[in-house]
């Protein structure tokens, strides 16, 4: 597999290693980043 070299953002960063310290699954992650990104986009498009 090849090795990504984009860096997420500080704020991302943070969601990503505290979701892989609970108990949360992988599809209510992958749900979770799906909403957050939306919410970004939305918000960049009201600036």
């Amino acid at each position: 597999m090849k090795k990504s070299i984009a860096v997420l953002p500080e704020e991302w960063m943070k969601l990503v290693k505290d979701a892989m310290n609970s108990n949360v699954s992988k599809e209510e992650f992958k749900q979770f980043l799906e909403a957050k990104s939306q919410d970004n986009t939305i918000a960049k498009n009201i600036r």
